[in-house]
């Protein structure tokens, strides 16, 4: 049954003339819980598998008459299990942390789409090989259900008239721990020999962990065994991955397809439970190895030298960008490394917490007296056992100091290299994001100039790894990636008469031509 609640908050900062859509809060927020954005089978209880309905929560801005607005999807934690059963507190759309991203985001003028993927493998099996391949059918039918989403929403559009108000064709994806195998993996598994790797092979039977015959093709739109399609016929493409922790399931994945988004993120160097670099997925519940994975460091670092990353090149005032820099020049011993071994702590459009061990999501936070509730509630509806101290102190001790002004802190940080990142990745119309100053000045012809039509850009020799338009004010108006040529036709298409800049990205730093459209 759906609610609807207005949620009222205040704001922390002062609203001003000067505030900018997407970077600063200016609208209430109001949150649809409990929307049906797919159905598919889970394999949650063993006993009784069957088809459910797939739920998400829209939250969205409160007198905002934007009828294009941008979206973000937010994919909670949990280990592919929910809240008590995986062992913690966290799991859920109710997240602390889920609420918390997705009322700032909205206050600034996104819809949020909180979503529950499926859920369900087997932890505490004994057998490694059990471990593994249920675990990695787990994030294979998270990805599914994440591009169920993704196309659920551009279902809506096309045959629902709109009902959120969003651009379509600016889509993200936040991925919280667990949720972050979703946003890495959503954005980079297009091809499904991706999945027949050496380590996504039994190592008793010598067959893939992921049958497709079973479990459904990649984009979860086709039935199978245990799969039901899910809005066939629409793109599960997106544009900007984020993640808080959470891990990739190899680097592989990542080739620079055009289909690829853009990525940033954040993780604790004291994690145990997913790698900063590459390295095992451990079990929450039994510390046991499952299959080793690429952390979030070493994603973005990938995504950053496949050229994934470069419109991001040059973000003006960008507030952790010294900091950044700095941690590029160090690095650090993993937890569990032997002695002498370190790995970069850096790279760019990522920030790196660095945390005591074992602490590996601080900006987690929770109630003790709703936990008890929430116990009391379970145990009473379907018999379980659960003691609310022994999870609470579970979960406290891999985040002993949790509260939330801790978890808002680091979300201040969070957000600091979010928000401008999702502006460029989005081409949302953010004024004075990308700096036009040149930092190169090779010999560039664009012509004609001025224009009744398109624009050629010719460098000669230079190689144009990507170009961004921006108007006359410096608000950006289009990303166009992977080019790759010293030459290309930037199509006037829908642009108004007037006055742009391209900002060329080349391999050594990005200059900027100025041109008109008449």
């Amino acid at each position: 049954m759906k609610r609807i609640y207005t949620l009222i908050f205040l704001l922390t900062t002062i609203m001003v003339v000067a505030q900018e859509r997407y970077l600063d809060k200016q609208f209430q927020v109001q949150v649809e819980t409990n929307v049906v954005y797919g159905n598919n089978i889970s394999i949650l209880n063993p006993n009784d598998i069957k088809p459910i309905d797939l739920l998400m929560d829209v939250y969205q801005p409160v007198g905002d008459n934007n009828d294009a607005r941008p979206v973000m999807m937010i994919a909670h934690t949990g280990s592919f299990l929910p809240p008590l059963f995986n062992g913690g507190v966290t799991g859920a759309r109710s997240d602390s942390t889920v609420t918390y991203i997705a009322k700032e985001l909205a206050s600034r003028g996104y819809v949020v789409a909180a979503y529950t993927n499926r859920q369900g493998w087997a932890p505490q099996a004994m057998d490694e090989d059990v471990r593994r391949s249920t675990l990695l059918q787990a994030a294979y039918r998270g990805i599914q259900d994440t591009r169920s989403c993704i196309r659920n929403l551009r279902r809506s559009v096309a045959e629902d008239g709109n009902p959120y108000n969003i651009d379509d064709s600016k889509i993200g994806v936040v991925g919280i721990g667990t949720g972050g195998y979703l946003a890495l993996g959503s954005g980079s598994l297009y091809n499904f020999e991706e999945v027949l790797l050496p380590k996504f092979i039994n190592t008793q039977t010598a067959l893939p962990y992921i049958d497709s015959t079973v479990l459904g093709n990649i984009y979860g739109d086709t039935d199978a065994m245990l799969c039901l399609a899910n809005h066939p016929g629409y793109s599960s493409d997106f544009n900007f991955s984020f993640n808080l922790g959470g891990a990739l399931g190899d680097v592989e994945w990542m080739d620079g397809d055009p289909r690829e988004p853009m990525y940033a993120g954040v993780h604790a160097t004291n994690d145990i439970f997913a790698p900063y670099g590459e390295g095992p997925v451990i079990v929450p519940t039994t510390n046991e190895f499952v299959v080793n994975v690429a952390g979030t460091w070493a994603a973005i670092n990938e995504a950053n030298n496949i050229g994934s990353n470069d419109a991001f090149s040059g973000i003006l005032n960008d507030p952790l960008a010294d900091l950044i820099d700095a941690q590029k020049g160090r690095t650090f011993p993993p937890p569990g490394a032997p002695d002498g071994f370190e790995i970069p702590l850096g790279t760019d459009n990522f920030y790196g917490f660095e945390t005591p061990f074992p602490e590996g999501s601080p900006w987690d936070w929770w109630d003790k007296a709703t936990l008890d509730a929430v116990v009391a509630g379970t145990n009473a509806a379907i018999g379980t056992m659960f003691d609310a101290d022994v999870i609470h102190m579970s979960s406290l001790a891999t985040n002993s100091t949790m509260s939330p002004e801790k978890g808002k802190t680091y979300m201040d940080t969070i957000f600091q290299l979010m928000l401008p990142r999702a502006c460029v990745a989005l081409e949302l119309a953010c004024t004075g994001v990308l700096s036009t100053e040149d930092l190169v000045e090779h010999q560039v012809s664009i012509s004609p100039n001025p224009s009744d039509n398109d624009v050629l850009i010719e460098t000669g020799s230079e190689i144009i790894r990507h170009i961004s338009l921006l108007d006359m004010s410096g608000k950006l108006i289009n990303n166009l990636r992977h080019i790759n040529s010293s030459t290309f036709t930037i199509q006037r298409g829908l642009l108004s008469p007037g006055v742009y800049f391209a900002r060329l990205e080349f391999d050594d730093g990005y200059q900027s031509v100025k041109f008109m459209l008449k």
